[in-house]
Parts: C-alpha cells; structure tokens; sequence
C-alpha cells in the first residue's frame, strides 16, 4: 500500500507542479496553482520594482528640494556680501571724512596759513645756528690767515 500511496502521490506532483517552469506537463495546460503562484511572483516583483521608483523619486525631489535651498541660501549670502561691502565702502569713507574734517580743524585752529611741526621748526633754528657759527669761523680763519701774511710780510 504504501507503494500505491507513493506513485499516487508522486501522480499528483506530476500533476500540480509542472514539468517546465511557463508550461504545464506535456499535454495539459499549466496548473491553477502554478499560474497562480507565478501571478503572485510577477506581481510582488512589480511591486518591489514600484516600491524602489517611488524611493528614488523621492530622492530626487529632496535633492531638487536641497538645490533649492542652497540656490536661495548663495543669493542670500551674496547679497549679505554685497551689503558687508557697501558699509565697509561707506565706513571708509566717513572716517577718511572725519579724518579730512580733523585735518581741517587744526589748520584752521592753527591760523590757517601752512605751519611747520615744533620738531622741524627746532632743526630748522639749529642748522641757522650752527651755520652762522660756521660761518664766522671762516671769516676768523681769514682774518687770521690776512693777519698771518701781513705779519710775515712787515
């Protein structure tokens, strides 16, 4: 009995599963089962196939979305630049005004003609000196040296 129960089992796997993975054994159709089953693979790799496209657009809209970001993120900090620079132009500016303006004060204070510095004008009087000085040696020297002659001569 068991030898009937094995081929009769063994007739019924011939006949459930199929000889060929797309048909059936010869001479019979596929069976409901493997159409069935066959349905079900086909089905779950399109959904795996969906399941990836739906992830990589997804990916690609949060990379346009992050390009976005970083579009407006360049044109801000571009015009920040731009206004660090306006205001760094204009601070040059007042302070080359203030420092005009400081410039003008004193001169005006000063009497408003063209004064020389305490230190020059000091210099100046010791050059004026140290020529007068020099000066009168020289003439020392020649009046000596006239001297000198005239002696040697008398």
């Amino acid at each position: 009995m068991e030898e009937v129960d094995n081929e009769q089992e063994a007739g019924r796997e011939d006949e459930e599963e199929p000889e060929t993975p797309h048909k059936g054994p010869p001479g019979v159709g596929a069976s409901s089962w493997w159409v069935e089953w066959e349905w079900e693979r086909q089905l779950q790799a399109v959904e795996r196939y969906m399941e990836v496209h739906e992830r990589a657009a997804t990916a690609f809209e949060r990379m346009a979305e992050a390009a976005e970001w970083m579009a407006e993120a360049v044109e801000w900090t571009a015009n920040e630049w731009g206004l660090y620079h306006k205001w760094a132009e204009w601070a040059g500016m007042r302070r080359r005004e203030d420092v005009h303006k400081a410039k003008m004060a004193e001169f005006e204070h000063a009497g408003g003609g063209w004064k020389r510095p305490q230190l020059e004008v000091a210099e100046g009087q010791q050059e004026e000196a140290d020529e007068g000085a020099e000066g009168d040696n020289e003439e020392e020297v020649k009046g000596e040296q006239e001297g000198g002659e005239q002696a040697m001569e008398e």
